[in-house]
């Protein structure tokens, strides 16, 4: 019984690690597609597809299926934001914990 317990405990902590390493990855991702739409000058709505790339196929893109972006962009400043579903240890698992947001912003550079 003892051995359960501390199982669910040690589980517990390792999704709860998965979700901090998942909301590090969404932010840096975020970032770099900010950075992206401000310098390559292409559409704003193609960020989300960016982050989509930079997330890949691990356990963390997992739940990319549930990635919305939203962009702002004021004056020079591009905004990026994007929420998903966090993933689980095992797919069964997957939302259980809130979804996870991040944020990047970058300036335009000057022509």
């Amino acid at each position: 019984m003892v051995t359960v317990l501390l199982m669910m405990l040690f589980l517990a902590l390792v999704s709860l690690g998965l979700w901090v390493y998942s909301r590090t990855i969404l932010t840096s991702a975020a970032a770099d597609a900010a950075r992206y739409v401000a310098n390559a000058d292409i559409r704003p709505d193609q960020a989300a597809a960016k982050v989509a790339e930079l997330l890949g196929d691990g356990v963390v893109g997992s739940t990319s299926n549930s990635l919305v972006c939203t962009n702002s962009a004021e004056g020079r400043l591009v905004g990026v934001t994007c929420t998903m579903k966090a993933p689980g240890i095992v797919s069964l698992l997957d939302g259980v914990l809130p979804d996870i947001t991040g944020s990047g912003h970058s300036a335009r550079e000057l022509p």
